[in-house]
């Protein structure tokens, strides 16, 4: 198991440097009524790997269904068919302790033009019970689906956009306890913050330099 995997925070407290993002997610899902939604969690422009996609999707999935009933997809497998079988698997209930069923699509960029068609008809609206959250490095305004308009799909998602900036103290915080906790830490904070920026703020990265053994003393 990697340290990203290890460390990838269960709690809204251990995920940091997205305070807006969080806030707008709790605002949405903490709503007496919310009982469906989609959602659209961008971090588009330059430097934008590793900044805690997945990880916010995964957090609104633990907090809405129990991990039986949360599927994660890679967007390039996703077709027609694979929705027709989301939507099959939408009409039943959960029977879990929490009260929903959740799919995550990471790089949803690259879904098939079938499945863009197939997500237009399913999410209007989605059923009762059922969340799909889909993850891209892509802004939705872009023409995401070939020369088509993404406008369409857009509407049916409350669209969450996660930052690059500001980011580096907040990260090298939380890798410098992530480190220490791994008896893998020799160095300052400020070392830790230098790392940050040299990866351009992907924590992953940073994550694989600490599991590498780069922030020990020699």
């Amino acid at each position: 198991m990697t340290l990203e995997q290890k460390h990838r925070p269960q709690t809204w407290d251990q995920y940091v440097g997205q305070a807006k993002a969080v806030a707008k997610v709790r605002r949405i899902i903490d709503r007496p009524g919310f009982d469906r939604g989609a959602f659209w969690i961008e971090a588009s422009g330059a430097n934008n790997s590793g900044v805690g996609k997945t990880t916010l999707a995964w957090l609104i999935a633990r907090q809405l269904a129990d991990d039986f009933f949360t599927t994660e997809l890679s967007g390039s497998k996703v077709d027609k068919r694979a929705v027709e079988e989301i939507e099959s698997a939408a009409h039943l209930r959960p029977w879990g302790t929490k009260p929903f069923k959740v799919w995550i699509v990471n790089e949803a960029h690259a879904i098939s033009q079938g499945a863009v068609d197939a997500f237009l008809t399913f999410l209007d609206p989605i059923p009762a019970n059922c969340v799909v959250i889909f993850t891209t490095t892509r802004s939705v305004d872009e023409n995401l689906f070939g020369d088509r308009d993404s406008g369409p799909f857009a509407s049916r998602c409350h669209q969450i956009t996660l930052t690059n900036q500001g980011l580096a103290e907040a990260f090298a915080a939380r890798a410098r306890d992530i480190a220490v906790a791994e008896g893998l830490d020799g160095q300052v904070i400020d070392v830790y913050v230098k790392r940050v920026k040299m990866r351009k703020n992907n924590f992953r990265a940073v994550l694989m330099d600490i599991e590498a053994g780069e922030m020990l003393t020699e």
